[in-house]
């Protein structure tokens, strides 16, 4: 029986909740409308129309006190800033980032961490992301972009040959130390990431990522500030590989 309810009823409703999204609003609202309504006339008819009219003005009092206090704190927090992450170093600041691009607020707090050093910033762009790119660019006026265009998100040797080339070409023709350029892996797809990863391993070169905080319904409420990524080489640790130095 609990199979059945769950195969047919629970479910279809939970995957309509997470997957539709105006349908647990409106369904929410319907359900506090019959509510408040059957609570009113049971009230009305139990101490006259004064009462059920009294419920219905200090649910609406209620309502605006948890508006404008919500608001108020959340005004607070964002004046406040989420802050850095206790127990995670941030990057230095680099003259040079490469990153990818899905959300706009995630790559400013990566921008804005590296300036007033940053002087040149590379962009992966897909087709979808062609207009938020255009936004960011217009954003920083004095900071100069260059745009590189990646036709499929999921081109992990795409990826790979363009940072690869950055690093290897087009950071020394800006003047810059390949050394001080970082890569971000927060944007972009996981196959995107990967492809910038390989390519920063295999150069040993700076790898930085934004993390997000989330609140209880999975929404994201804003970046933190940039933490570095360190990746030891383990090779040279290895037990074997010191016997054999050794004879």
């Amino acid at each position: 029986m609990r199979a059945f309810w769950n195969r047919t009823v629970r479910e279809p409703v939970l995957r309509a909740l997470i997957e539709v999204t105006w349908f647990g609003p409106v369904v929410s609202a319907v359900l506090v409308a019959l509510l408040v309504n059957l609570l009113t006339e049971a009230l009305t008819a139990w101490g006259g129309l004064w009462l059920g009219w009294g419920f219905v003005a200090l649910l609406a009092v209620a309502t605006m006190v948890f508006v404008y206090a919500y608001a108020a704190g959340e005004s607070r927090r964002r004046g406040r800033g989420l802050g850095p992450i206790a127990d995670r170093p941030n990057p230095p600041r680099a003259p040079g980032l490469i990153a990818m691009l899905s959300r706009e607020e995630t790559l400013r707090e990566a921008i804005d961490h590296h300036r007033p050093e940053l002087s040149h910033c590379w962009l992966l762009v897909t087709p979808e992301m062609q207009e938020q790119a255009a936004r960011v660019v217009s954003h920083y006026p004095d900071l100069p972009f260059t745009l590189h265009a990646l036709a499929d998100r999921y081109d992990t040797q795409g990826c790979y040959r363009i940072v690869s080339g950055i690093y290897q070409d087009e950071a020394p023709r800006q003047g810059l130390d390949p050394r001080r350029v970082i890569a971000d892996i927060t944007g972009g797809t996981k196959p995107m990431a990967l492809g910038m990863i390989v390519a920063c391993l295999e150069g040993e070169y700076s790898i930085e990522h934004v993390p997000t905080v989330y609140d209880a319904l999975q929404r994201p409420i804003g970046p933190l500030p940039p933490i570095q990524i360190v990746v030891q080489h383990l090779a040279d640790d290895r037990p074997d590989q010191k016997n054999g130095e050794n004879r």
